[in-house]
């Protein structure tokens, strides 16, 4: 008796066996969904994209980041840019500020003081003036006409000196008030220079414009941001974004886009959460075609996917895999595609017959990716294998 139980139990171990090397599938009826392959990350719908300052500048270098995945408040620091080319023009700036305010100085000094000559030196004139009139004004019979005539030519030689005296100070107070423009014009260029270098030194470090999670897009080559890069002024260098809402951006191959249209449904798979299937519908697609990455010169066209609410944990950033629902059959018996062999005869399947396979020829429709339509040779309720009946795979 014992030995027949061990027997039993042999035959039945190897029976498992087999099944499991057979990967024996069922055949079900079921909807067959024909499809157009589509691939791409999750973005938000509701992001602020944080780029280099406006500063008059081209070119960074990133100092520091805040960490991905990380929850920030309005306000707190989350980039800072290499800001040591404008700290040396700033000291730059300062030392000129200083030397423009003492020019300055020392020429309102040197004016002040040649008005105060230029007052003296009129002033002298005006006596001189004075005088030479009241030579000229006594009676001619008491003086000479010789005395007379020396006076008069005094009082012209005075009249002259005070022209004179009043046009130098007119020609130098204008000197002045030029020299004086000038140095104040430089004085104000390089005082608003170094406070413009003092404001974009600040706009240096970079605080988040709202309340979000920091997220790290990634580049053409696929690559994130990292502190010493470099990064020009439009590129974004990371993102504040909210966690509600997300949208997926995914690419078709051109030859497929044909196919597709707005409001077809879509279902994804994430490469971060398999287990998890996200559905949607197409919302919009791009105009143009582009180069698929640096790495695949391959066409593509971007199309946006409008997400149905999900309690799974999604993030921007996410890659996908998945498909665009083009075509849907109702109700077809369907095999899995690496269940279907190729002979001479026609494509067959090894139907399971109680531990023997049986070939059994087939006649199939359409097909999707994964699964074909099969119109004749197999019901549901089948088993059929996905290896051949020597044991190897197709």
């Amino acid at each position: 008796m014992r030995r027949w139980l061990a027997a039993l139990t042999v035959l039945a171990a190897c029976g498992a066996r087999d099944a499991t090397e057979l990967q024996l599938v069922d055949i079900k009826r079921a909807d067959l969904v024909i499809g157009v392959t589509v691939t791409g990350e999750l973005a938000a719908v509701d992001s602020t994209d944080i780029k280099p300052p406006n500063v008059g500048l081209w070119d960074f270098k990133i100092a520091s980041l805040a960490d991905e995945g990380v929850d920030v408040k309005a306000g707190e620091p989350v980039a800072a840019f290499d800001a040591s080319q404008q700290v040396r023009e700033l000291e730059t700036m300062r030392t000129e500020v200083d030397a423009a305010s003492k020019k300055l100085q020392k020429k309102k000094d040197d004016a002040a003081l040649a008005r105060r000559e230029e007052e003296l030196a009129i002033a002298n004139a005006e006596a001189a003036l004075r005088k030479a009139k009241l030579k000229t004004d006594t009676p001619q019979d008491l003086v000479a006409s010789i005395a007379l005539e020396t006076a008069k030519l005094d009082l012209r030689a005075a009249e002259i000196a005070l022209e004179l005296a009043n046009n130098k100070a007119a020609r130098q107070r204008r000197s002045d008030q030029t020299d004086l423009a000038s140095l104040r014009d430089r004085h104000d260029y390089v005082t608003q220079r170094a406070k413009l270098l003092e404001e974009n030194i600040a706009k240096m470090k970079i605080v988040a414009p709202r309340a979000g999670t920091i997220v790290y897009p990634t580049g053409w080559r696929g690559e994130k941001k990292k502190v010493g890069d470099g990064v020009w002024r439009a590129e974004v260098v990371l993102q504040v974004v909210g966690l509600d809402k997300m949208v997926a951006k995914g690419a078709v191959d051109e030859v497929d886009i044909a196919r597709v249209a707005g409001g077809q449904p879509v279902a994804l798979r994430l490469d971060a959460l398999p287990d998890v299937e996200l559905h949607g519908k197409v919302q919009s697609i791009a105009r143009t075609v582009r180069q698929k990455s640096e790495a695949d010169p391959s066409k593509v066209i971007d199309i946006k996917i409008e997400l149905d609410p999900t309690k799974a944990p999604l993030r921007p950033g996410m890659r996908f895999r998945g498909e665009v629902e083009t075509e849907r059959v109702r109700d077809v018996v369907l095999i899995p595609a690496d269940a279907v062999f190729v002979t001479p005869q026609g494509p067959v399947a090894y139907r399971d017959a109680g531990g023997s396979l049986d070939a059994v020829p087939l006649v199939l429709g359409r097909r999707s990716t994964t699964m074909i339509e099969v119109t004749s040779g197999l019901a549901a309720g089948d088993r059929v294998s996905r290896r051949g009946p020597a044991g190897r795979a197709r």
